[in-house]
Order: structure tokens, then C-alpha cells, then sequence
């Protein structure tokens, strides 16, 4: 797919003009026009072929042996890979094949200086101790974050649960107490801040991972809800929830402790919304290769991995950071905004909420670290929890079954148990309907994501009922279990045999050893594998995917051609399109039918003006004035751009460096790594190389005809690799305690996602075999019967056979 140009420097004031196929006739045309453009193509190919060949007779005499030294004029052989794009080692990520995957990070120094002395310690523990009483006397006199404002929502979309405030606690204290044994000595000076420092060895209130002496793992051929003993050398910390991201580079903050990073020459880093509004400008540009399925499935599965804790107050409350008459939390990170801000001007707003995420204990005194809250692994916990507390919440407690909310013939997600939930709105609540709950807090961000949790959830409940026809006798738990199990296969089989696949490019899969096997077992597991999701990963490089979301999301009702369109926007905390009879259909349709952008700094205005903006409403109806007085919506890149700088993520160049790729000395580099409008947009507003934002930087880089450059690509695909390789429970596998038989895996290699969404949404009755694809002649519309479905007749237990007795 090539990369779709921008349309210009500024946003157009009015929506750009689609044009349609209106009759028979220009179908028709279109289709002719198509056909002649490809027997052209075909043509120029024979031409091409036979140049090529004549070109290599004459090439032959000129070859010379090596052993002489002269250079040998032939053309390299090309390996072609089953399904590849193309030749990847003559692409720019030709570097990533000099690589040792997975990638090793390069961990921190140790602390250089002398022992520290006990009472040095103690010291320093007591002065943890004392800062952190004093901030939660702090926070007793602050007041929460307002209800109903999309910085509420925006936290709720990076929901923080209540038992996290205790953990975020020590670990603040331990920060404080790292600063009081390294500021202000030679030792901090020389290692720029970034070090271990001594275990903490007990001086606070340590989790389970601190502790040297750890309860063993029991055999299960089922997963933990937590992600806790998959990897039995680390059982509570590879990969379990509520642990640290993984560190692969060493954090660059400011004071070289946990204040966000600075500039190269110490002074402050350009405005997060500066550099959104400079560099992120908005175009509408498409890449009609995917749809909004690819974006969709992309967050399902995000959120199956990563779930960022947030700094809270007190009590768990939602912090405030823009109030000015509210006493500084030191968890503030507010995004400033220019009193000449293009579009915040009109409401007269320079401060953006942004509240710094929760840090994690670490087991040492050293740099602060950030808490990720779900599992690692690629488990389903997004559809059934990562807590055991919330998986027993959302179970029916029989025949497996998962609670479902009976709307006449149709089944929906459970409503909210939340009263205080700010998805909810008291229209909605006074006719009876509320948000929805399943495995993961942030299902009801977006209409799309939430119709997704439905469709998984109702999978979950289809697979029990089949597992149960076939095993009369079995018990719930083993219902639940079973079909657990095999709902997380079949999350894993999507994601790498029609996901990856389409950001990263068959060629890259098969390079990397991402790709599937098409039968039989697997022996990939690796248990010196840290499949653990890395802090760059969840804070920056898997947000591409929001540069891919349009503006306005259609819907094409076949029946009649009409076709509607939504704003982005109003899909944010608004679920409740699900209780109409076709809301699901409708959802699912208009992510399968609606192009998404190409991946590029370019953001839709309506994740950069109006993220988790709420339509006021005047006299009963919605206001569409430009001009209003109410709460705005937030910016999306700048909270990206934010968060990254708040994890004390590197700066770009030394990422490309560590992905095998050159790192530039100037931003003059960049001159064949970005493209032309990228790059000149960069140099306004970053003064140095090393000032340059990840996200910002590798968003820019020019993919060259991929969806993902080459930084991406590189930390996209290390990733993805720790999670396949480093599973223990990865679906594949030979192990006969955890693993499926062989009749039972090619029953889920079947599966698809249309399948799975065509299974599940009685409504719909076509769909496209590659739902993340746009339909074309190779990915036609088919109905929904024709698509494979896996037959669970391997599942069904074969009783012994009794012996007889012996006379």
C-alpha cells in the first residue's frame, strides 16, 4: 500500500466532499476501467520479465570467481516466503535482520558510589516516609476532578483500580527516599540519575514479586486470571498483572530520578500541544487497504495487554491539575496550552488536565517505574479480568456461562454496577439504560470497542453451549475454563494470522519467526523470554493505531445504498446505540465498511480538539455552535506525547539506534528518514535531534509503501515476538498439560474474526473474509454461512471403558 498524501497544511472549515457510485451504469465503468487498467499492467509485467531475462544473459559474463577479489555484477537471490510483500532485505528495514530477536534491552548501571551504610538507608526510608505522609495530607484538602468533563472521562479511560493507590503509595515513597540517598552527589552527576540502587529489602509494605521467598506454582492446565506462574523461573512477575512495564532502555527523566524529561541543554521541552498542532496536523488522506476493523481490533487486544495505573488522591478520586486554586499535587503533569491556541482559544482554556501515571515498586531504590495492570499475555483477560474478583463478577455461576443482560431476543453486556460511572448520563439512566461491564474498565470508550466486548462475550457463551452439548456431564468450572481457553486461542490466532500480518507485512512475519504454523504443534516456548510489555510500547508505539481513525465513521445499509455518517467523536462514551435492535449490526458494519488513514502524524480533529467531548445540549437539542461555553474536548496526541515524557521515555534517535537503524546527529538526518513535510514541521518546533518526542518521531518517518516505518516496525514486531515465544501457554504449543491435541488446533486455526462477528450478530448476514481488510476482487463480500466455523467435536470427552472384573 503506498502512502496517501496530505491534502494540505490546515483542516478544511467544512467536511471534504465523498463521492459514490450513484448508479449501475458508473459501477460498471468502474469495474471496465479496472479490468483494462489491469490487462495493462499485465502486459507492462511481460515486458518486464522478458527485460529482465535478456538483461541476465548479458549479466553472465560478467561474473568473476570470489576467491580473486573483484567484485561479482549478479543480482541476489531472492528468498520468497509463502504470502510475502516483497524482498525485505532490500527494503530500509533490511538493518533489522542483523538483529538477535527479541531485542535486548540495555538495563541501567548499578549504583557506582560507595556501600551505601545502613544508616544511610534508614535515613533515607524515614524521609520516604515522612514526604509521603505529607502528600496525603496534601491530598485531604484537595477537591476531585468535576464530574461529567471529558478530563473525568479521559481517566476512566485509563481506569485505575482503587486496590492500586497502596502500591503507588510506597512506591512514591521510595522515590522520595531514592532522591534523599542519591541528589547532590558526584556519583548521581556521572551516572546521569539513571542506576539501581540497593533491593529495598523490606523497608516498605513489598508486593508479592519483592519477595524472595515465593509460594510454588500448582500444575494447571489453565491459565491464572492474574498471568501469576506461566513463567515457573519468575511466576510473579514475567508478565503478571500489577507489576512494572519492562524497562529496555534506561529512563531518561529530568532530575535523572522521576521528574519528566527535559531538553538535551535542560531547559523545557516545546508544549505536548504545540507539537501536536505543528507537526500532527489533520488530513484526510486514506489508505483504503484496511478498514476501521484494523483499529478496532487493535485497541480490543491493547487493552488485553496494557492498562496503565493512574496517580489518584485521596481515596482513589480523580486528581485535579488545571484548578488553580487547589495546592500543587506533585502527580500533576498539566499539558500547557497557548493563549493563541487555534482551536482552545474560543473557550478561553491554557491548561489541559494530564495526571502522571501511578509509579510501581521496583524492588530498589532507583529511577521510578510505571505500573501496568493487566497480564501480558494475550489471555482474554480484556473479556474476563484480570482479578479473580471481577472474573467471579461477570460469571453466571452455571453452565459456564458468562452474565448476559436479556433485551427481548437479543443478549447485551451486563449494565454497570458503577453508579458514579461519568460514562453514564442521566438521560440514559431515567429510560433504563446504562453503560456496560465486562472484563476490562475503558469497553465503553468508543461504540465500536464496546460492540467488540459483546461480540467476545456472546462467543464465550456460544462456545459453552457447544462444549456442554457434547460433555453433558461437565461441571461450570470446567465450561468456563474450556471455553476461556479457547477464546484466548482464538484472540491469539487473529491477532498474528490477520493483524500482524497487515501492519507489519508478511515479509516481516516470516523474517522474525511471527508467522503460524498451518499444522501440527510448536516448540517456540522460551522460558528466558520476559514476555512482560515493555514501557515504550504501552506509552508510545502501539498508539499508532490512532493516527489510523477517520474523522467520520459510515455506514453503508445495503439494502436500500443510503449511507450515514457519524462523527468520531460521538462514539466516545456512548454505548448506547447496543440497545436499538440493529445497534450491533450497525457497529460492527460500519468499522468493516469505513477506510481507515494511513499511518502518519496526521490526527483527525476529532481525537485532537474533541477527544471525550460531550455535544452540549440547548433547549433539548444538540449544539453545533463553533463557539460554545461548556467543557471542550481534550487532545489525543498531546496526552500521548505527554505520557511519554512523563515515563522518562528516551528520545527518539536512541531508539533508532537500538532498532539497528542509523541515529541521527542532527535533525538534518532525518532528510531521508522522514518525509518533506514531516520534517520541516519538526525542525520549527524542536531546537535539537535529542529534543524529539518517540511518538512524534517514529510517526514521521516515511514508511515507503508499508503502513509502519522501520522504528514501528522494529518495536511492534519485538514485542509481539516476547508474547508468542514467551507464553507459556501460547496455543501452539506441544506441552501436553497445557497445550490443545492436534484435531483440537486445526479446529482453531478455522477461525477468523469474520467468522467469530458473523457467529455472533444474527443481524448481519454478509461480511468480507479479511473484516480488516477493505472488500475487493480477493476479499469479496460473502455470506456470513459460507465462512469456516471450527467444529468442537475434538472437545468432547471420551468416557473410559469400564474393565470388566475378574472371576
Amino acid at each position: 500500500m503506498q502512502r496517501a498524501s496530505s491534502s494540505g497544511e490546515r483542516t478544511p472549515l467544512v467536511q471534504p466532499t465523498y463521492v459514490f457510485e450513484s448508479s449501475l451504469s458508473r459501477s460498471y465503468q468502474k469495474r471496465l476501467r479496472h479490468f483494462q487498467c489491469a490487462v495493462c499492467v499485465g502486459f507492462l509485467a511481460l515486458l518486464g520479465v522478458a527485460l529482465l531475462v535478456t538483461m541476465s544473459y548479458s549479466l553472465s559474463d560478467q561474473l568473476v570467481d570470489d576467491d580473486t577479489g573483484s567484485i561479482t555484477t549478479t543480482t541476489t537471490p531472492v528468498v520468497e516466503p509463502a504470502a510475502t510483500t516483497g524482498n525485505l532485505t532490500a527494503t530500509q528495514l533490511q538493518p533489522l535482520l542483523q538483529l538477535s530477536w527479541p531485542l535486548q534491552g540495555r538495563p541501567p548501571p548499578e549504583w557506582p558510589g560507595d556501600p551505601l551504610s545502613p544508616d544511610a538507608i534508614s535515613t533515607a526510608v524515614n524521609h520516604g516516609k515522612a514526604a509521603l505522609k505529607k502528600r496525603q495530607e496534601l491530598e485531604s484538602k484537595r477537591t476531585p476532578l468535576g464530574q461529567d468533563t471529558p478530563a473525568i472521562r479521559a481517566q476512566r479511560a485509563a481506569a485505575t483500580s482503587a486496590s492500586i493507590k497502596p502500591m503507588a503509595d510506597t512506591a512514591y515513597a521510595i522515590e522520595e527516599a531514592t532522591k534523599a540517598l542519591f541528589n547532590n552527589t558526584d556519583s548521581t552527576k556521572q551516572t546521569g540519575g539513571t542506576f539501581q540502587g540497593p533491593p529495598t529489602n523490606g523497608s516498605f509494605l513489598e508486593p508479592r514479586y519483592c519477595q524472595k521467598v515465593v509460594p510454588k506454582c500448582p500444575s494447571s492446565k489453565y491459565r491464572t486470571q492474574d498471568g501469576s506462574c506461566n513463567n515457573l523461573e519468575h511466576p510473579y512477575l514475567w508478565g503478571v498483572s500489577r507489576t512494572p512495564f519492562r524497562r529496555v532502555l534506561p529512563p531518561d527523566y529530568g532530575d535523572g530520578i522521576s521528574s519528566p524529561r527535559t531538553a538535551v541543554d535542560g531547559s523545557s521541552l516545546p508544549s505536548a500541544r504545540d507539537v501536536s498542532v505543528t507537526v500532527h496536523r489533520p488530513s484526510y488522506p486514506h489508505d483504503t487497504s484496511f478498514t476501521v476493523m484494523l483499529a478496532v481490533w487493535g485497541q480490543f487486544i491493547d487493552h488485553d495487554i496494557t492498562a496503565t495505573a493512574l496517580s489518584k488522591g485521596e481515596n482513589s478520586s480523580a486528581l485535579s491539575c488545571c484548578d488553580p486554586n487547589l495546592p500543587p499535587h506533585p502527580e500533576c503533569f498539566p499539558v500547557r496550552l497557548d493563549a493563541e491556541d487555534p482551536f482552545y482559544q474560543e473557550y478561553n482554556v491554557t491548561c489541559m488536565e494530564f495526571v502522571r501515571s501511578a509509579p510501581c515498586p521496583t524492588c530498589y531504590f532507583g529511577p521510578r517505574e510505571q505500573m501496568n495492570q493487566a497480564t501480558a499475555f494475550l489471555d482474554g483477560s480484556t473479556v474476563y479480568g484480570y482479578t479473580e474478583e471481577r472474573a467471579t463478577s461477570l460469571r453466571l455461576q452455571a453452565n459456564g456461562r458468562l452474565r448476559m443482560l436479556r433485551d427481548g431476543m437479543r443478549e447485551l453486556l451486563p449494565p454497570a454496577s458503577d453508579p458514579t460511572d461519568p460514562c453514564n448520563t442521566a438521560q440514559m439512566n431515567a429510560m433504563g439504560r446504562y453503560c456496560f461491564e465486562t472484563g476490562d474498565d475503558r469497553a465503553n470508550e468508543n461504540l465500536h470497542l464496546t460492540t467488540m466486548h459483546l461480540i467476545w462475550a456472546r462467543q464465550h457463551n456460544r462456545v459453552t453451549a457447544e462444549l456442554l452439548t457434547l460433555n453433558p456431564t461437565w461441571k461450570d468450572e470446567i465450561l468456563y475454563q474450556e471455553a476461556r481457553r479457547i477464546v484466548g486461542a482464538q484472540m491469539q490466532h487473529i491477532t498474528y494470522a490477520e493483524f500482524l500480518p497487515a501492519i507489519l507485512g508478511t515479509d516481516v512475519m516470516f523474517a522474525l519467526n511471527l508467522t503460524l504454523l498451518p499444522d501440527g504443534h510448536s516448540d517456540v516456548y522460551d522460558p528466558t523470554v520476559d514476555p512482560t510489555v515493555a514501557n515504550h510500547f504501552s506509552a508510545a508505539a502501539f498508539r499508532f493505531a490512532h493516527t489510523l481513525l477517520p474523522g467520520l465513521i459510515h455506514n453503508v445499509d445495503r439494502s436500500t445504498g443510503t449511507i450515514n455518517y457519524v462523527q468520531l467523536h460521538e462514539m466516545l462514551f456512548n454505548p448506547y446505540a447496543l440497545y436499538s435492535a440493529r445497534g450491533a449490526k450497525s457497529a460492527v458494519s460500519s468499522a468493516m465498511n469505513t477506510p481507515v488513514h494511513s499511518v502518519d502524524p496526521h490526527v483527525t480533529t476529532e481525537l485532537s480538539n474533541h477527544l471525550f467531548e460531550r455535544p452540549l445540549v440547548v433547549n433539548g437539542t444538540n449544539s453545533t455552535s463553533p463557539h460554545k461555553t461548556g467543557p471542550c474536548g481534550l487532545d489525543l496526541v498531546s496526552l500521548n506525547i505527554q505520557r511519554g515524557r512523563d515515563h522518562g521515555l528516551p528520545a527518539y534517535p536512541a531508539w533508532r539506534e537500538h532498532c539497528g537503524l542509523s541515529r541521527p546527529a542532527s535533525i538534518d538526518d532525518l532528510a531521508d528518514v522522514f518525509d518533506d513535510q514531516s520534517l520541516s514541521r519538526v525542525s520549527k518546533i524542536y531546537k535539537n535531534v535529542d529534543d524529539i518526542d518517540l511518538y512524534t518521531g517514529a510517526l514521521a518517518e516515511d514508511p515507503k509503501g508499508r503502513l509502519l516505518g522501520p522504528t514501528l516496525s522494529c518495536l511492534v514486531s519485538d514485542q509481539f515476538l516476547r508474547l508468542k515465544v514467551g507464553d507459556r501457554f501460547w496455543y501452539e504449543t506441544s506441552d501436553e498439560t497445557v497445550g490443545f491435541s492436534i484435531a483440537q488446533l486445526t479446529e482453531i486455526r478455522k477461525t477468523t474474526l469474520a467468522g467469530v462477528i458473523c457467529a455472533n450478530e444474527d443481524l448481519l448476514d454478509q461480511a468480507q473474509p479479511r473484516v480488516m481488510e477493505t472488500v475487493g476482487p480477493t476479499n469479496p463480500l460473502v455470506d456470513c454461512k459460507e465462512l469456516p466455523q471450527p467444529d468442537f467435536t475434538p472437545w468432547k470427552q471420551i468416557k473410559p471403558k469400564n474393565k470388566k472384573k475378574k472371576t
